[in-house]
């Protein structure tokens, strides 16, 4: 049977996970290494995650994030599925965008407390749900 799965990349827990794992009733939450690339991509070529939306937290291990970012970039399956990138500053939005013009970034200006979530969950959910 295959799935449609919500893989939350980060190095460590934070505000972005605890409103995914609100949002979201199932979800992988893995640290971003080889490793896991290896084990999303069998999961992907196998069938056994038909769907996939990868939300990866950059907020910290920016170059280790980029060198994971381009394992998916050269995966035929994975570098179509839908991808946000969170946890960006500001300034550091356009330089993500120019290297990755598929994704979508999201960064919270003002307060987090002020900021949206729920708009951008749903996009994801829409995403999972595979209507584009």
């Amino acid at each position: 049977m295959s799935t449609a799965m919500l893989y939350y990349l980060a190095w460590h827990e934070d505000d972005w996970l605890d409103e995914v794992l609100d949002r979201f009733p199932e979800i992988n939450a893995i640290v971003p290494s080889v490793k896991t690339f290896e084990l999303l991509a069998k999961q992907r070529e196998s069938g056994e995650v038909e769907r996939a939306v990868l939300v990866l937290n950059a907020a910290v291990e920016q170059e280790r994030c980029k060198e994971f970012l381009r394992l998916f970039q050269e995966h035929p399956q994975l570098s179509a599925d839908p991808l946000y990138i969170v946890g960006l500053k500001p300034e550091e939005e356009e330089a993500w965008q120019e290297a990755y013009p598929h994704a979508k970034i999201i960064v919270i200006t003002g307060f987090a407390v002020e900021f949206d979530y729920d708009a951008v969950l749903a996009r994801m959910e829409i995403d999972l749900e595979g209507a584009h």
